[in-house]
């Protein structure tokens, strides 16, 4: 009896620990995919919608690029949402289910491994070291990066029903004609697909611990008639397997595309991500939520050599235990692992690695670590003359190792408790990972540290200068430093690399709609609406735009009517705003100045001026006004803001025109008009590509620079006209193509 209280403390110490070590995770808000997934899928927000998710697989995401069938998923989703009952989702309810199913994946992992230890060789200790294995793997700091990411409930649920279908596989052989062991199955695929590795892995368990088969003996004429008559015993499990696997290809989203580019070199990088997957393991000291590792190419590279030589000595350790009886948990345990990972090692994925992948391998590694510690403790015991002593250090050893790894589960929790804390992890031990910086610089910019925000976009757009939601997260921050023409052109950028986005089209909706152009806000918000009907964000815009678009073309007439009819500083003010929302630039001069006339000191009438000069490009023009603002009021931040940019584009500007004078070339001028396109003075961008073709009339690059330019300022003809040219010169220039079918839907949409 005092021997089983002891169990039972172990037991209640290790639960115990579990929850102390993510006690502070609860709170931890949704990153990454979260938002597409939970954040922005309206079709999480009502349980009435659980049977379309079985129907549709639109319903996974708010991505179509992203919309894979996961009905089950998706529910459990809509149910945490449910349980929250609050308009926005609560991460706390997430989490709170995710760890309920953790705990109990743990407690089902005991007995799995109590089962290995005892089918390999029966002992009192062995109850100890599942305990040991379940709260290693439990408490395993590698595991927070599941844990902590909302949307990786698909692995930890996925597998927490693949080991449930084991468990009672092996203690309830009466149930096994009745195929129970089925529906977890069944329940886990909906969820995430490598639940059906539950057919290899108990093909595997039989052949090694029923049937006691050594690996090299699988290839014998008996090893086959085996293995087939096994495979028969278990034919429900395949044939279910195929069938859910057929259903889910079929269920696929048209608008589903699989991540990764060449399978070749992916392939390659895999035997060294395993190492690394291993050496994480062992010290996890190196996790990050999103790394900058890329695919290798090249056959004869260091890494994959290193890798192949790594997979292949676990290979020949698992051959080599599968021969004794007391090394099979070991041998089971690295086949595991190595074929939890085979799904992500062979198709190629966006990211050639992810830690929180390693969540179903890493119970594989748990059984053969406990294993190998089992048997270890069980051989010196024999040969140990102080028991005592012995037994304290059999206990305190693992106790100690849990421990560490409940210390470090913590500190990856705080590492997840912030976008701020998160990315600047990522940006620590993944310098080279463009979306980690642009996450980075969110965490900034959602602090109001715009200069920080805007470094961090800079430094990924040289690593991803083809990423839309870097030209998204570049437009909110251009807007919110008061550079409204530059945001657009971002705007217009993400939708330009990337119109099958409905992101792109809610930013730039939004920002449409702070601008006061409710009609072309509306308008945006419908289309990304015909992309993705369930996006939460676009259907709030398109509903709050349908009344405010009616009344927008008043708004000019209004603001007029107001300033003719009371003529006052503000109401002409208001005028200029107005006319400065709706780019007629030079009437917002004209109404600021009327401002100016009948209010000399009205600061924010200058600043207007000054924007809108740096707009047009008329610098000197710009830095007068600013100054004469500041001479009012050298507080006023806008027109700092405004002045500090008007002598930055200047000296840009002016660096340029001295190269000219000096070297008036194509080249020269097409830099030129570049500058003055990314400054939005976009007919100034058009007359210098105007120069470069005196330079060289068959120059591409300018007639591309006029088309766009003139696609800015909307002026149709003349971008369609600049368009025609440049592709007569090339017909292929797929950038020129691009513009040129912009002008021509911007015309015809007039």
């Amino acid at each position: 009896m005092k021997k089983q209280s002891g169990f039972y403390v172990l037991c209640l110490f290790t639960m115990a620990l579990l929850i102390g070590a993510y006690s502070n995770h609860f709170n931890n808000p949704f990153q990454f995919d979260d938002a597409h997934t939970i954040v922005n899928n309206n079709a999480i927000r009502s349980l009435k919608n659980i049977p379309q998710f079985f129907k549709d697989a639109r319903t996974t995401s708010s991505l179509p690029a992203n919309q894979i069938y996961r009905p089950g998923l998706t529910t459990l989703n809509a149910i945490d949402y449910w349980i929250g009952g609050k308009p926005e989702p609560e991460p706390f309810y997430f989490h709170l289910s995710i760890f309920i199913s953790y705990v109990l994946m743990g407690i089902l992992l005991y007995f799995l491994l109590l089962k290995i230890f005892d089918q390999s060789i029966p002992h009192k200790w062995n109850k100890y070291f599942a305990l040991f294995g379940a709260g290693f793997y439990s408490l395993h700091a590698a595991n927070a990066e599941t844990v902590n990411y909302v949307i990786a409930r698909s692995d930890s649920f996925s597998t927490l029903m693949l080991v449930l279908s084991l468990v009672i596989y092996l203690y309830k052989p009466t149930w096994r004609n009745k195929f129970i062991f089925l529906i977890p199955v069944i329940i886990g695929f909906f969820v995430k697909e490598p639940t059906i590795m539950v057919a290899p892995l108990l093909l595997i368990y039989i052949l090694l611990f029923i049937k006691e088969l050594p690996i090299p003996s699988w290839f014998s004429l008996k090893g086959i008639k085996e293995g087939i008559a096994s495979i028969f015993k278990l034919w429900a499990l395949f044939v279910i397997i195929i069938i859910l696997f057929i259903l889910s290809t079929s269920m696929a989203s048209s608008t589903f595309v699989p991540g990764g580019g060449s399978r070749y070199a992916y392939l390659l990088s895999q035997p060294f991500v395993i190492v690394h997957y291993f050496n994480n393991f062992l010290l996890p000291l190196n996790l990050s939520a999103d790394t900058d590792w890329l695919p290798i190419s090249n056959i004869f590279d260091d890494k994959v050599l290193t890798g192949s030589i790594f997979i292949l000595a676990m290979i020949v350790t698992a051959i080599y235990c599968s021969a004794k009886k007391q090394l099979l948990p070991i041998s089971f345990g690295i086949i595991w692992f190595l074929l939890a990972l085979l799904p992500t090692s062979i198709m190629p994925l966006s990211e050639v690695l992810n830690d929180h992948r390693t969540f179903f391998p890493y119970i594989g590694l748990a059984i053969a670590a406990a294993g190998c510690l089992r048997l270890i403790a069980i051989k010196l015991q024999e040969q140990v003359e102080n028991k005592f002593y012995y037994k304290t250090l059999i206990i305190a050893l693992p106790v100690l190792l849990v421990c560490g790894h409940a210390y470090g589960t913590r500190q990856r929790n705080k590492v997840w408790s912030s976008g701020e804390s998160l990315w600047f992890d990522v940006v620590q031990k993944s310098p080279n990972n463009g979306r980690g910086l642009m996450n980075y610089g969110l965490a900034k910019m959602s602090n109001k540290d715009y200069p920080a925000a805007l470094d961090c976009f800079e430094r990924a757009l040289k690593l991803l200068p083809t990423y839309s939601y870097l030209y998204i997260n570049m437009g909110v921050l251009k807007s919110l430093m008061g550079n409204q023409v530059e945001a657009e052109a971002n705007f217009k950028q993400a939708l330009f690399l990337n119109s099958s986005n409905p992101e792109c089209f809610y930013y730039y909706s939004n920002w449409l709609r702070s601008q006061g152009r409710f009609g072309e806000a509306l308008e945006q918000a419908k289309q990304g609406l015909k992309i993705s009907p369930d996006h939460t964000g676009n259907k709030m815009l398109y509903n709050d735009l349908m009344e405010l678009a009616v009344n927008e073309n008043n708004q000019i007439v209004v603001a007029e009517k107001n300033a003719k009819d009371k003529p006052s500083a503000d109401n002409y003010v208001s005028l200029s705003l107005i006319y400065y929302q709706k780019q007629q630039y030079e009437k917002c001069i004209e109404a600021s100045n009327e401002a100016i006339k009948l209010k000399p000191e009205s600061v924010e009438a200058y600043n207007n001026i000054c924007s809108t000069q740096n707009i047009l490009g008329n610098y000197d023009e710009a830095i007068k006004a600013g100054q004469q603002a500041l001479k009012i009021n050298p507080d006023f931040q806008l027109a700092k803001n405004n002045l500090a940019d008007a002598l930055s584009r200047k000296d840009k500007v002016n660096k340029l025109l001295a190269l000219i004078q000096k070297d008036p070339s194509e080249a020269n001028y097409i830099n030129l008009s570049l500058l003055y396109y990314n400054l939005g003075s976009f007919q100034k961008c058009a007359d210098a590509a105007v120069l470069a073709l005196k330079s060289n009339p068959n120059s591409e690059a300018a007639y591309n620079n006029i088309c766009s330019a003139y696609n800015m300022l909307k002026i149709w003809d003349k971008a369609i006209a600049a368009g025609e040219k440049g592709l007569k010169l090339n017909p292929s220039n797929q950038l020129l193509k691009n513009n040129l079918e912009v002008s021509k839907k911007g015309k015809a949409g007039n």
